[in-house]
């Protein structure tokens, strides 16, 4: 008897197994699957129109497969070029691949019909960055729009060498139904990172949505600690152009109505002078 026949080993450049590379990727089957049937929608029809062209049947073949093979590595967010497949950068990098990954990013964003349209490439990356209670101020920020915040300083002649006492005071994560709403300093500065929340100096319209704000125990827990001596400066945390985008994406806003902050119409009667809401 002879030897064992050896199978061939596989080719590293190019990915047999798309489940596990989309396990690897932290993606979902169904989202790889989506992408191929799109591409494989647009490959049958230049298929048709090469194939009246009269160009060669293998030549076609070759190239078709090659794009379809493209479309499901674009899904799993690596890229295919001459020298390989590259998955995500990793630090230290050397220049030519980053210059390789770019050239191949260009030169297959000409296919427009491989372009993102209403979901951005990092989405699905973003989900696997945040916790649920993350997802939760998202979604109440998504409907209820930008809400107060207060940094309370010592009160100084304009200003001048004034001692920040307390921060970033907000009622955010417990509105949105947070299971740990005393971690929304973490939470908001991750979603900050990510680019989803934005900071403001900028105050919200209502001004007496604050005096709610300065009575809570972090905050009078300051003010007592120079005898009242401080003022409170008026803030609001909102969602960024692009979280609203990532919002309308990825969470069902339909029915969620924030604890009823979707709409904030009181009913309530001004008294006194003073301005008036819009």
């Amino acid at each position: 008897m002879g030897e064992p026949r050896k199978e061939p080993e596989p080719d590293p450049g190019i990915p047999t197994d798309l489940v596990g590379l989309a396990r690897i990727a932290g993606l979902s089957l169904r989202h790889i699957v989506g992408a191929v049937t799109k591409g494989a929608v647009h490959t049958a029809t230049d298929l048709v129109d090469d194939i009246r062209a009269g160009e060669p049947m293998s030549q076609i073949i070759d190239e078709r497969v090659d794009m379809l093979r493209r479309t499901a590595l674009g899904a799993l967010g690596l890229t295919s070029t001459a020298n390989g497949v590259y998955g995500p950068v990793e630090p230290g990098a050397a220049a030519e691949d980053l210059k390789a990954m770019g050239d191949a990013m260009i030169t297959e964003g000409w296919d427009s019909a491989q372009q993102p349209r209403d979901v951005h490439p990092s989405f699905i990356p973003i989900l696997h960055d945040l916790t649920p209670d993350e997802a939760r101020i998202l979604r109440f920020l998504a409907v209820a729009g930008p809400q107060p915040a207060i940094d309370i300083r010592t009160r100084t002649p304009f200003g001048i060498g004034s001692q920040r006492l307390a921060d970033g005071i907000n009622m955010i994560a417990y509105m949105a139904g947070c299971a740990i709403p005393d971690r929304d300093h973490h939470y908001l500065g991750n979603l900050s990172r990510l680019g989803l929340v934005r900071f403001s100096t900028e105050p919200v319209a209502d001004f007496r949505r604050y005096a709610f704000l300065e009575a809570q125990p972090s905050a009078q827990v300051a003010y007592k600690s120079v005898n009242m001596r401080a003022i409170s400066q008026y803030r609001r945390i909102e969602l960024s152009v692009f979280g609203r985008q990532f919002c309308d994406a990825c969470f069902v806003l339909d029915g969620y109505t924030g604890g009823g902050w979707a709409s904030d119409d009181r009913g309530d009667v001004y008294l006194g002078k003073g301005p008036r809401l819009p």
